[in-house]
């Protein structure tokens, strides 16, 4: 019976984060369409519903920090040690991701993932930044890791923790190819959470991943292998030998 209990408190906090956001979401939908005026950038649309729920989660979180100051040391913002390799991970990770995810048909199976992407490149440099790289990722790391993780860890332990909040990350994209992409990233998200104790840390590199992903390599490296097909090939393999590299060094290293 107290492992019911567990499961469905660990659920409870998982969820209720994401429906928080996805009213959020629909609340300034509704008033886009109320005053006559809907964007026809998406990101528009998430972004402020993005900044109000990261207004009103952050009150749980940190009363949950409150209660768990053992382990989670990190509440005030400031820059995490050793910040530039967060950078270098998130860039390396997300364009590892990426590369193998295409060298795969799941694009041609299942063309959603698509319609995601021209979404975002049509949202223009400066909305890509300030939101789908900065704003956005706050909202999410408070779901999937301030909260989200950091609940599921207190019920069931780090490795399931990660696993279930990482997969939840993953559907919450709501396609196949992104989901698979967004599951991975969660994992090393997580396992960031995990060393660093501290939301700043996992924004950083969810906003490095995000930046990897949106301007380093689609911005730059895919035009270029477009001229070059077996660039993508040699891009993969370093892509994965840094975030590789990056994973061992944070995993040896003891911040606290």
């Amino acid at each position: 019976m107290e492992r019911i209990r567990s499961a469905l408190r660990a659920a409870l906090k998982t969820v209720y984060p994401l429906m928080i956001y996805y009213m959020s979401v629909f609340a300034f939908t509704e008033i886009y369409r109320t005053a006559g005026f809907f964007p026809e950038d998406t990101v528009a649309v998430i972004l402020p519903g993005a900044v109000l729920t990261a207004g009103i989660l952050w009150f749980p979180y940190k009363k949950d920090w409150i209660l768990r100051q053992g382990l989670v040391k990190e509440l005030r913002l400031k820059a995490p040690h050793h910040w530039e390799h967060l950078i270098i991970l998130g860039i390396s990770s997300s364009i590892t991701g990426n590369l193998l995810l295409s060298f795969t048909p799941l694009a041609r199976w299942f063309p959603a993932v698509e319609e995601a992407v021209r979404e975002i490149a049509d949202s223009g440099f400066w909305l890509q930044l300030t939101g789908v790289c900065l704003i956005i990722p706050v909202a999410e790391e408070l779901i999937f890791r301030g909260i989200g993780y950091l609940s599921l860890r207190d019920e069931m332990g780090v490795v399931p923790a990660a696993v279930f909040s990482s997969g939840f990350f993953g559907l919450f994209h709501g396609n196949l190819v992104q989901g698979i992409y967004a599951a991975g990233l969660g994992l090393i998200l997580a396992f960031v959470m995990e060393k660093y104790q501290s939301l700043t840390a996992v924004w950083l590199t969810h906003a490095a991943m995000n930046i990897g992903s949106v301007y380093v390599l689609n911005g730059i490296l895919m035009p270029v292998s477009a001229e070059i097909p077996a660039l993508s090939v040699f891009m993969a393999v370093l892509a994965l030998g840094i975030a590789a590299a990056e994973i061992r060094r944070l995993q040896r290293t003891d911040f606290y």
